[in-house]
């Protein structure tokens, strides 16, 4: 599965999920509603359980408290009476089903609906999870490899981060930078570090995918900014960056998106 495609599993799984749970809770509601009636509870206090605490315990608690009276209809004037009562408290005709054992119960469609659908419900949320986990685990691709005399890219220690970003997912293996961006606000950023031997002889590597821009790389050392590439406008891939400019030391990168969407790349020295 392509980095492009993670986000929109994502969201489907998020509208399955909202759109089966909110059938969990209808249809439960509807036959606690039903059943309740026939078993001689508050029909409005099962329904009230299941909306506000949960389906799941609102069922559990039905089935263990709520549904040991049944009640079934007088053969005389079709009233609901207990199944234990021998005289219907209606009409005082004698209960003909007094000492006979219960009719098997079935489960009807409403009771299937809602298991169901909440079985879907919970399939989604796992799904959510796998889609997030995959996704994190294909930032960057990977792609890129490093030889033995390169430099190893490491993340920031701390950063502070003002905006937001949606499916936003980084990693560092083998001492390239990883990244992968689905969306942001302008000004959101992504930072690593690395240290410098030997200026002349080290160039940053920057291969980054996106669309529209800027998509910004700025190099910076002890504070002070060094230089800033607009990977969104490079005509070659990767783009080569001479570290002449910089000295011996830690250099910052940091990678502001000012506009682009679907970002994804990776950064390395050699």
């Amino acid at each position: 599965m392509t980095a492009t495609a993670l986000p929109i599993v994502f969201f489907l799984m998020i509208f399955l999920c909202m759109a089966s749970s909110l059938a969990f809770v209808v249809l439960m509601a509807i036959w606690l509603y039903k059943d309740s009636r026939l078993h001689g509870q508050d029909p409005v206090l099962w329904v009230l359980i299941c909306i506000f605490a949960s389906p799941i315990i609102a069922l559990i608690l039905y089935l263990a408290f709520g549904r040991k009276q049944t009640l079934l209809p007088c053969q005389s004037c079709q009233q609901p009476i207990p199944h234990t009562a021998q005289y219907c408290e209606h009409c005082g005709a004698a209960n003909e089903q007094y000492g006979q054992p219960l009719p098997r119960r079935k489960m009807n469609g409403l009771l299937k609906g809602a298991i169901a659908t909440g079985a879907v419900s919970i399939l989604s949320v796992v799904f959510m999870f796998v889609a997030l986990f995959a996704f994190a685990m294909n930032a960057g691709g990977g792609s890129q490899t490093t030889n033995s005399t390169s430099l190893p890219i490491r993340g920031a220690s701390f950063t502070v981060n003002s905006g937001w970003a949606l499916m936003s997912a980084e990693n560092h293996n083998e001492g390239v930078w990883n990244f992968n961006l689905n969306k942001s606000s302008n000004g959101y950023h992504l930072d690593s570090t690395f240290t410098l031997d030997d200026p002349d002889a080290r160039t940053l590597m920057a291969d980054a995918d996106c669309t529209g821009g800027p998509l910004l790389l700025n190099i910076s050392q002890d504070g002070q900014l060094v230089e800033s590439i607009d990977l969104s406008r490079a005509e070659t891939r990767p783009v080569a960056i001479p570290l002449e400019n910089c000295t011996a030391g830690t250099v910052d990168l940091q990678l502001v998106n000012e506009g682009a969407t679907d970002i994804s790349g990776s950064i390395w020295v050699e």
